[in-house]
């Protein structure tokens, strides 16, 4: 199985966390959380193929200290999300059996969940499927697998979750759907930085979590949402009152 993982310009990353972090730091951030996926899902060697697809230094850079794959999006002819990942599934059609999609935002995966995912998505008989992790909002799709390759035309965005199923089950694919406790976390918001903050992850997300809580990001992050909370609550009750 090959896996290709979409990383957008690192400094353009995560815009929606621009009223928490500068420019800077969201690229650190990012940086962090790709780097723990990739510390992770480099262990896992059922493996055959893992491939960044950007154009930015630092994925290049990235694929050569992992000893992984970066293919730039200039040479795929596509630009945006949605194309860039099209263009690379559907050009190794024909190469593999299943192809594998994952976000670099993904900190608090685990060994043992990717390996879940594999299992679960090996062990549907029918060799037309799709296996999808949901995020934990049950809306967006943070790992799609399917065989064969280029059966599925990605569509990431709002509800992307519910997109993909419907449109395997209408390609004849058999369809499972997985949350687990790390591949349903993604880190896009305040919300989701909160969350991260908050809770006790063990060993998950280490180099994420020790760059914000160094810089003291994570103090910053507390505040910033605390004061938010207490801001609606305001407003909600002056409209109530």
């Amino acid at each position: 199985m090959w896996v290709f993982i979409p990383l957008k310009d690192f400094v353009k990353a995560k815009q929606r966390l621009s009223g928490f972090l500068s420019p800077s730091e969201r690229r650190c951030l990012f940086q962090a959380m790709v780097e723990d996926v990739l510390d992770v899902l480099t262990q896992v060697s059922s493996l055959e193929r893992i491939i960044l697809l950007s154009d930015d230094p630092a994925a290049t850079l990235l694929a050569e200290h992992y000893g992984i794959d970066c293919w730039s999006e200039k040479a795929l002819g596509a630009t945006g999300l949605n194309p860039v990942i099209n263009a690379a599934v559907n050009s190794v059609v024909g190469q593999v059996d299943a192809a594998m999609v994952v976000h670099g935002d993904l900190p608090l995966a685990t060994q043992e969940e990717w390996e879940e995912v594999l299992a679960v998505h090996r062990q549907i008989v029918n060799p037309n499927k799709l296996t999808l992790v949901t995020d934990r909002h049950c809306d967006g799709s943070n790992v799609v697998v399917c065989s064969p390759p280029g059966a599925l035309a990605y569509e990431y965005g709002p509800e992307s979750c519910h997109h993909h199923r419907q449109q395997a089950q209408d390609n004849g694919l058999v369809v499972e759907i997985l949350e687990l406790q790390g591949l349903s976390r993604d880190v896009d918001d305040g919300d989701d930085l909160l969350e991260l903050l908050n809770r006790d992850w063990g060993r998950r997300g280490p180099k994420t979590l020790q760059y914000l809580r160094e810089n003291k990001l994570d103090l910053r992050i507390k505040a910033l949402m605390t004061r938010e909370t207490n801001s609606a609550f305001i407003k909600m009750n002056a409209v109530h009152n």
